[in-house]
Parts: structure tokens; C-alpha cells; sequence
């Protein structure tokens, strides 16, 4: 195994396009300017612009990080596109705000208008122009899933299914042999899944660390635990020092403020919004406008969760609990519509002022699903070491059909590295997810077979006994 290999991180790429996307941001406005006055834009009105362009530069270095507008090379045209616009617009509202703590009343409202279309134009164009080149010169690279049969092929399942992914799935082992080393040769990413065992994933790791091979790990508990832990010494020994997951006293005291400060925002801004849901629910069928259901929040307390209603009455009159599915006859046409724009989790800013839940953390389920989720996995119970969210991790980065699994690793990576920033980095992303179908998606099957036969993946396992 070669030890030559020069590691990429892209860093040089990304201060290059935060630097041009900058650029951009604040052409946008210049331009405005000029198409606002006709070419001929007065002194004291560009002064002005120039004075706050230090301003604005930062607000948008901010605001395109937490919203990872940098690193967007296998995202999807839509989510591209919406990640872009939203971000574009939280700009303008911050600019807005300079500019008028700076006292610099010269910037017309127009000038916001016209800025906004032009630097969603420009940095779309830039943007596609950035992906393009990326993609002609991105070399494909060989994947290796190694894991037992279920948990190998729903690794590569959702590796071959991902219209993200310009790489190929060569190989995927589930046996620990002579021949595993072999295909770890040819592979350049090995994904490891969750069944395999601490040892292996040891050998794996020393293994592929010296070589250009990248390893992705499916993580437990263990390694999320691992995840932003202090380094400290004994003696002359290194030592990780592993924390509990829940938060320190300033760490809850900060996201209180937050929460308080935000849900009242929100309810102020959301008021006529909510006001034409009501209205269309009691309309449409006549019955409550909003859907009030016991859920579990810190400390397993349980508290009345407001949401708009969105199913017919009494939905689970005969079924009992039950997670919502693909297709779900129980919800009504006007709920299809609340639930893909998230309208319907609007009522949800007072339980938040009341102080029973969060702007961001980990989704209240109800105890009958925590109960019958923490018999297969007893780390389930970490979730509610925090309020529960509006929205979470696992809201942004999964769907609908995200198993509850994958669900609990993004909620406990959430609580492991909880922060200010991060919690407005995932309010920035939620309003790009609101635009993303598959977010909003029912629980479903899938199968495997179809993709396995047209991906010329080879499939090595143990042999049957016998």
C-alpha cells in the first residue's frame, strides 16, 4: 500500500468561491444602484453602500457557510437552487438591518428588490459554471461496502440510488478474509457499516489510514460519543475525555434566549399565515383547526404538542398509533399541501415560548413510539436529554422514510455537538427543505434487486453451511 498520496480537503477551492460569491453579493447591489437611478447613481447613495460593504461582506461569508452553500458539489439542481435563494435572502434582511443601525437611510426599498433578482442570477450562473467544471474533471472512484447482507446492501442501495453519487458500488463484502484486504486495494472509498464489529472496524481503519483510501463509518454510540470530545493528558499518556450528552448550564441558558427571542419573531411574522390555514381547515371539513397530541419532550416530561390539523377526524379511531405512510388515506388534500411546506408545524412556536419545546432538537415522538423503539435500541432514550425541536438534524438531512435508526444517529449527533451556530445553520437549512419533495415523503418500501442487477456490483458473502 502506497504512503505517497496527497490528501484533498478542497480548502483553496472554497476561500476562491467565498471570495467571488462576496464579489458577487455586493455587485448585485452596486448594480442595483445603478438600475434604480438610471446609470447615474448619486454620490451620497453610493457612499453610503460603500460604507456598509465591509458589513455585508462578513454577513455573507456567515451566512453561505452556515448554509453550506461552499459545499454543494453533489447536491441536486432544486436543492442548489433553493439553498441559493434562501440564502440570498437572509442577506438582504441582515443588510436591511445594517443599514439601518448604520443610519444609512440613502438605500431605497426598490434597491433590495432589484439586488435580490440580480445576485440569484449571478451566483446561480457562477454557481453552475463552478459544478460543471467540478464534474468534468472529478475522476469516478471504486466504493467498497463491507458489512453483514441486510446491513451491506441498504449501504449500497442507497449509494446506487443517490443521483448525487458519481461513484461506483465495485464491491460488497460481508466476510472478514484474506480477499477483504484485496478489495480494499482496488476500492478508493470503503463505507463500513454498523454491524461490524469494533475489531474489524479497527483493522479496516488502520488499514486504509496510510493509503489514499477514504473510510466512512456508519456510527453507534460509541463513536458519536467520540464525536468533538477533549483531548487531555495524563502524564505523558493522551487521553480522550468523553462527556455526557446533556448540555451545561450556559449552553441551555443561551438556547432558552434564543427560543424565546426567535418563537416570538416567528409568531409575529407567521400571524397572517396562520391565520389563512385556520381559516381553510375549518372550511375544508368543518373540524378543529388545530391537532393537540401528548408527546415527550427533556427529562421525559409530556406536554400537549399543537400542530394545524392535517388528517380527517379522529384519524386514529380505529388503527391506534401508527407513523404516517406513502399514500396515507388518512390525510385530507389541504394536509398534503401543510405537511409538504411545513405549515402545519407552525403552532408549534408556542410550545416553544412556553418553554416545552425548542426551535431545534430532536422531534417529539409520543411515549408509545419511544417505548416500542427503545426495546430494539436502549440508546434511544438519549434523545430527550434536550427539548424536543421544531425542526432537528434529522428533519434536514433525512426524510419521512428515514428508519428510526438513522434518525437517533443525527439526533444524538446533534446533541453531542449543540450549539448557537449550529441550531442557525439548521434553521437556515430548513427553508430550503421545505422545498425538497422527498423530505416530506411517507414511510415505504423499497427493494433492493432491481438496482443490484443493472450496477454490476460484486457481491462477496460466506458460504452456506453444510
Amino acid at each position: 500500500m502506497s504512503f505517497n498520496s496527497k490528501k484533498k480537503d478542497g480548502l483553496f477551492f472554497k476561500l476562491i468561491e467565498a471570495i467571488v460569491t462576496i464579489v458577487l453579493m455586493n455587485l448585485g447591489f452596486y448594480i442595483a444602484f445603478l438600475v434604480r437611478f438610471n446609470m447615474d447613481a448619486p454620490k451620497v447613495n453610493t457612499e453610503a453602500f460603500f460604507n456598509v460593504i465591509p458589513y455585508i461582506s462578513i454577513a455573507v461569508l456567515v451566512v453561505f457557510f452556515l448554509n453550506n452553500v461552499f459545499s454543494m458539489f453533489k447536491k441536486s439542481l432544486v436543492e442548489i437552487i433553493f439553498t441559493i435563494l434562501s440564502s440570498v435572502m437572509v442577506v438582504n434582511f441582515v443588510t436591511i438591518g445594517i443599514v439601518f443601525f448604520a443610519r444609512e437611510f440613502t438605500f431605497p426599498r426598490s434597491v433590495f428588490i432589484i439586488s435580490f433578482i440580480i445576485q440569484i442570477i449571478l451566483l446561480l450562473i457562477f454557481k453552475m459554471l463552478v459544478l460543471k467544471a467540478l464534474k468534468y474533471f472529478y475522476k469516478k472512484e471504486n466504493i467498497l461496502v463491507v458489512g453483514l447482507k441486510k446491513d451491506a446492501e441498504k449501504i449500497a442501495k442507497k449509494l446506487v440510488l443517490d443521483k448525487q453519487n458519481l461513484d461506483r458500488v465495485k464491491y460488497v463484502c460481508n466476510i472478514a478474509d484474506s480477499e477483504l484486504h484485496e478489495m480494499v486495494d482496488e476500492a478508493d472509498k470503503i463505507y463500513v457499516g454498523s454491524s461490524v464489529d469494533s475489531e474489524m472496524k479497527s483493522k479496516l481503519v488502520s488499514y486504509c489510514i496510510g493509503g489514499d483510501k477514504t473510510v466512512y463509518i456508519v456510527p453507534e454510540l460509541f463513536e458519536i460519543a467520540l464525536v468533538s470530545s477533549k483531548i487531555v493528558q495524563l502524564d505523558d499518556t493522551p487521553i480522550f475525555k468523553i462527556e455526557n450528552l446533556s448540555l451545561s448550564i450556559e449552553k441551555l441558558a443561551i438556547k432558552r434566549i434564543f427560543d424565546i427571542l426567535a418563537s416570538l419573531i416567528g409568531i409575529v411574522i407567521l400571524s397572517p399565515v396562520m391565520l389563512i390555514v385556520a381559516i381553510s381547515i375549518k372550511l375544508y371539513d368543518k373540524g378543529p383547526i388545530l391537532f393537540v397530541q401528548e408527546r415527550i419532550t427533556m427529562g421525559n416530561k409530556e406536554f400537549d404538542l399543537y400542530k394545524f390539523r392535517t388528517m380527517i377526524i379522529d384519524a386514529e379511531k380505529h388503527t391506534g398509533p401508527t407513523l404516517a405512510k406513502e399514500k396515507d388515506s388518512r390525510i385530507t388534500p389541504l394536509g398534503k399541501i401543510l405537511r409538504r411546506t411545513r405549515l402545519d408545524e407552525i403552532p408549534q412556536l408556542f410550545n416553544v415560548l412556553k418553554g416545552e419545546m425548542s426551535i431545534v432538537g430532536p422531534r417529539p415522538e409520543r411515549k408509545y413510539f419511544i417505548d416500542r423503539f427503545a426495546m430494539g435500541n436502549p440508546d434511544f432514550r438519549y434523545r430527550t436529554v434536550v427539548k424536543a425541536g421544531v425542526t432537528g438534524l434529522a428533519q434536514i438531512l433525512g426524510k419521512y422514510t428515514t428508519t428510526p435508526e438513522d434518525k437517533l444517529r443525527f439526533d444524538l449527533l446533534y446533541i453531542k455537538k449543540c450549539s448557537l451556530l449550529s441550531d442557525i445553520s439548521i434553521i437556515l437549512k430548513t427553508i430550503r427543505v421545505v422545498f425538497t419533495k422527498s423530505s416530506s415523503e411517507g414511510v415505504k418500501k423499497e427493494t433492493l434487486a432491481e438496482e443490484f442487477e443493472t450496477s454490476n456490483i460484486k457481491v462477496k458473502e460466506d458460504a452456506p453451511a453444510g
